[in-house]
């Protein structure tokens, strides 16, 4: 039961460090030629420990004592193992997009506020970024397009831009610094990011040990502990995904993220 435990536990915080990574949580150097590696080690990884899972658990019996109670059984594994299939493919799919831009050099553009515009509203086609498909915005320079995947400044300000040509005239962003004072956005934006990250570690942590029912822990508190966190995440990640976003149903979202936040907080008290 522990090894079931633990690997599933390690698998899905793989996965979290899968996506601190592709949002630029979490640094790395050379991040343009190393990124794709890391995200397809870690998930990897993910399937490697959800197949040992699986194992321990056909091997172990699932339905005699060792599981007695618990909420494990192989079907639960063999959908955790097309779960972490699914990161594999999609890290695979980015790691063979980035093999074929051959004028992947970065480059680097010191702009005054003046002299771009940022775009919040970005329709990403399929094709030649199929692998980045959290682009959701990006500026327009005298030299073409920059995409932001990760961090955005919070308007036009003098920044210095670190890119990547994908193309002629188009950039993905890797990081930038603003030149004329802070950016507040980017500060909290690196704040909430590292929070919401240690929430999600502590809720996957929280997610085993109830799959697990161990009978050493209150159970009662570890249910409502992981029902408040998770449904706190979801209106955590609602929030960011609606915010800024036009149209009644986008703001009536937004509103009942707020709701849904709040209410969890409140059934902690």
């Amino acid at each position: 039961m522990e090894i079931v435990t633990l690997t599933t536990i390690v698998a899905w915080e793989f996965i979290l460090l899968y996506y601190a990574f592709v949002l630029h949580i979490i640094p790395l150097k050379n991040y343009t030629k190393n990124i794709a590696k890391v995200q397809l080690a870690f998930s990897s990884g993910a399937v490697l420990l959800g197949i040992v899972c699986y194992l321990c658990i056909i091997n172990g019996n699932y339905d005699s004592e060792k599981f007695y109670g618990s909420n494990w059984d192989a079907e639960l594994a063999i959908y955790f193992i097309i779960a972490y299939c699914f990161f594999f493919g999609l890290a695979l799919v980015r790691f063979v997009g980035e093999k074929k831009i051959k004028t992947g050099k970065e480059e680097i553009f010191q702009l005054k506020a003046g002299d771009y515009k940022i775009l919040k509203e970005f329709n990403l086609t399929m094709g030649d970024y199929m692998y980045m498909p959290n682009v959701k915005s990006y500026c327009e320079f005298e030299k073409g397009m920059i995409l932001f995947t990760g961090q955005i400044p919070s308007g036009e300000v003098d920044c210095r831009f670190t890119c990547r040509m994908l193309k002629d005239g188009i950039y993905e962003c890797l990081s930038y610094e603003v030149l004329s004072g802070k950016d507040k956005n980017d500060i909290l934006y690196k704040i909430s990011g590292i929070v919401f990250i240690l929430l999600a570690a502590i809720d996957i942590v929280i997610f085993g040990i109830w799959l697990s029912q161990d009978t050493r822990f209150h159970m009662d508190i570890i249910s409502k502990l992981l029902k408040g966190l998770s449904l706190i995440l979801f209106g955590s990640v609602s929030l960011k995904l609606y915010y800024g976003a036009k149209g009644i149903m986008a703001k009536m979202m937004f509103a009942f993220s707020i709701m849904l936040i709040l209410l969890e907080i409140s059934l902690f008290f």
